[in-house]
């Protein structure tokens, strides 16, 4: 038996993008039904933790000097230009208001002041440091904007899985097809559709090949990216979708996807954290230094960075190293990503655990080191000499990296190498769509009947790089799924005109 329901419009995903998407289409009076993979709204965008917005009440009480024109530019010239500018117009010019239709459904947000924004390479930036509109009490707050969309009248089926989009001869979408948690099947009769199911994150096949690399960790997200292949199959173009890289962790960390705090949670609750978290000597797997090690401060050059070595990279400390760090360290511990832990602890019997457990690996010598964790040992050798010399001459003539980072010398046996693996939360970028969310074919036509909005929808981020805006995809799921709600409401009304 197939379950059929009739609705103006369906919204596929119940995460911002989507609980957005249904505010917008039911508020002006239309017929909703959301269908949810997870048994509980939220989706990523609950585990992220704020909202990007510019122009808002909160900056305005504390005098931040930004604007509308100046995110946009901003966005555009990190963007290189990449990014579809009129969609990225549109969505910062409405993130504020859609930040205030959230709030009155129930989510309480406090603005994170710039000086205590945990990316310390944003703290000269508010546009990157000062944007940042947290969520408060989540596991409370989610539910609330839950029950202000039932009171407007949308429905809700949870454990349903989207299938396939139903579409015409001549193209138009006219609703879809899904599979609820006892295997019945469900049809779903709408005048728009829109396809919020989160991108393709929990797809590690996927993912692997869209990246290219084996090497990256995923915090679990359940998409497997249903709604996207759907809308490809539709007619609609993939134009940039790609893994949302953020930090790194250690490896056999363990991620969870719950918050504590204003932190991302669960990484690792150990003091070697404090090691992953910085500007130490960090090698490729070949045994090579790769970059300034102070883009540690920044979570997202701080992924690039590693990304652009196959998302797998190695930091180097030695015993006298481990000792500081047993006393404190003579460096700043950077906060980005899912932060350090900050208990104390004994590092050097820390690391022989870690040896132990086979996440870091160690050698009396150099020599050792590098036959024990499958470095070059002349690579590792060089490396290591230029990187002390640097540290003596407190000038780091190869990658810049400041003195006041030039700490920690690598010269007295035994030798650590701890890996790092870069982490994915989920996916971004999408279909090409217009500024209004609507989903395009090849011939940057809308397709009748099709909307997209957060982890489906391209163009918003340039491909392969998410930009180091607090909250920009969060920000981004909110807004482009409510400006697709009210595009399906504008088309519903033009076509019954």
């Amino acid at each position: 038996m197939v379950k059929t329901y009739t609705v103006d419009v369906v919204v596929a995903g119940a995460g911002g993008a989507g609980m957005s998407a249904a505010h917008a289409a039911a508020q002006n009076g239309l017929k909703v039904l959301v269908l949810e993979k997870l048994p509980a709204v939220g989706g990523n965008t609950k585990i992220s933790s704020g909202f990007f917005a510019v122009e808002t009440e909160e900056q305005k009480a504390l005098g931040y000097p930004v604007t509308i024109q100046g995110a946009i530019n901003e966005l555009q010239e990190h963007n290189h230009f990449l990014s579809n500018g009129a969609l990225l117009k549109n969505v910062i010019t409405h993130a504020k208001e859609t930040l205030e239709e959230i709030k009155s459904l129930g989510m309480e947000i406090e603005l994170n002041p710039i000086e205590n924004t945990t990316q310390f390479a944003h703290r000269d930036n508010y546009y990157r440091g000062g944007a940042y509109h947290q969520y408060m009490d989540k596991d409370r707050t989610f539910p609330a904007i839950q029950k202000s969309l039932e009171d407007e009248g949308v429905k809700f089926i949870f454990e349903a899985t989207m299938k396939d989009l139903i579409q015409e001869d001549d193209g138009r979408i006219i609703g879809l097809t899904a599979v609820d948690k006892t295997g019945q099947d469900i049809i779903v009769n709408a005048k728009a559709s829109i396809i919020t199911t989160g991108g393709f994150g929990g797809d590690k096949r996927r993912v692997a090949k869209t990246m290219r690399t084996i090497n990256m960790r995923t915090l679990g997200v359940p998409n497997m990216g249903e709604g996207l292949s759907a809308m490809e199959k539709a007619g609609g173009v993939n134009i940039d979708g790609t893994a949302l890289i953020h930090a790194a962790q250690m490896a056999e960390s363990v991620v969870s996807q719950d918050t504590k705090g204003k932190q991302l949670a669960g990484f690792n609750d150990s003091p070697l954290t404090q090691l992953l978290l910085s500007p130490l000597l960090w090698v490729d797997p070949n045994g090579s230094r790769f970059t300034n090690e102070d883009v540690v401060y920044d979570t997202v050059q701080w992924s690039n960075a590693a990304f652009g070595v196959g998302s797998k990279y190695f930091y180097i400390a030695d015993k006298a190293t481990l000792e500081s760090y047993t006393e404190g360290s003579k460096l700043v511990i950077s906060k980005s990503g899912p932060g350090a832990s900050d208990a104390k602890g004994n590092f050097v019997a820390l690391a022989d655990e870690a040896v132990a457990q086979g996440i870091c690996f160690k050698g009396n010598t150099l020599e050792e080191l590098a036959q024990n964790a499958g470095f070059d040992p002349d690579a590792l050798a060089l490396t290591v000499k230029e990187y002390n010399e640097a540290i003596h001459a407190k000038e780091d003539k190869l990658f810049s990296k400041p003195a006041a980072s030039l700490q920690y010398s690598v010269e007295n046996g035994p030798y650590y190498a701890f890996i790092g693996q870069v982490v994915y939360l989920g996916t971004v970028g999408g279909v090409r769509v217009d500024k209004d969310l609507r989903v395009l074919d090849v011939h940057m036509k809308p397709i009748p009947g099709l909307y997209t909005g957060g982890a489906n929808a391209g163009g918003y981020y340039a491909p392969q790089n998410y930009p180091a805006y607090e909250g920009l995809a969060s920000g981004f799921s909110w807004t482009s799924g409510r400006l697709a709600g009210l595009a399906a409401v504008k088309d519903i009304a033009a076509k019954a005109d």
